[in-house]
């Protein structure tokens, strides 16, 4: 906890966000899964868990959108959205199939999660992906006591790097942003929690769209989830 107090200064801390996907669960090899079954149901090739992992992150709309400009090869803005609608049903109709029995807890995340409960830090999930794929996962991993707070892709009109959901989970936790971090992968929680002045850590295992998460100026950086603690 001492770690991550320091990046607030002198205001207490007193609650911490997490992202989902890349942050305490590696779910890619079952959102692969369900998009190389739709991609197959829509006629396309599949695309692999590889090619997967480096368009997580910004919930399934573009998920969906990055498979289809890659499956059509074509720009995003070139996307067909008829074609991007039907791959995207296709594609939650697997996902709900099937969200979890591939996916695993990254290492550490228990035990930390366990360790701020128990140190009076109010916890939450803010994460891209819609609620009724987050909550059963969550309940796969037995994290709902530990995350009482779930804000998902769809609880608002918007999702990070919009603030709006780290707002709406701060207030749900009865806290002010300024006494909370944002624990995340990806250049999305890092925007969506500077737009507040919150700090963000993030860690070096996650998805971040592909791209180095170590250029996306992440106030801390960990290779391990226990080095939060």
């Amino acid at each position: 906890m001492m770690r991550l107090q320091t990046l607030l200064g002198e205001a207490p801390l007193q609650a911490l966000l997490f992202d989902l996907d890349g942050t305490l669960v590696d779910s890619v090899p079952d959102l692969a899964a369900a998009m190389d079954h739709a991609l197959e149901f829509c006629g396309y090739p599949p695309a692999g868990e590889a090619r997967v992992r480096t368009w997580v992150g910004n919930g399934a709309p573009k998920l969906v959108e990055r498979a289809l400009t890659w499956a059509l090869e074509v720009s995003e803005q070139q996307a067909p959205q008829a074609q991007q609608r039907v791959l995207l049903e296709a594609f939650y109709n697997a996902y709900a199939e099937d969200s979890s029995s591939r996916s695993r807890l990254f290492d550490g995340v228990c035990e930390a999660l366990e360790y701020w409960q128990a140190a009076g830090i109010k916890l939450a999930c803010v994460t891209n992906k819609p609620e009724r794929f987050t909550h059963p996962i969550l309940a796969t991993f037995d994290l709902q006591e530990l995350l009482p707070v779930v804000v998902g892709g769809d609880t608002l009109p918007t999702r990070k790097p919009d603030p709006a959901p780290l707002v709406l989970a701060c207030e749900q936790l009865g806290v002010s942003p300024k006494n909370a971090v944002m624990v995340g992968d990806s250049s999305n929680d890092i925007q969506a929690a500077h737009a507040l002045g919150m700090p963000a850590a993030c860690v070096s295992f996650g998805y971040n769209h592909g791209a180095p998460i170590q250029e996306a100026g992440a106030d801390l950086l960990v290779d391990h989830f226990s080095d939060l603690v």
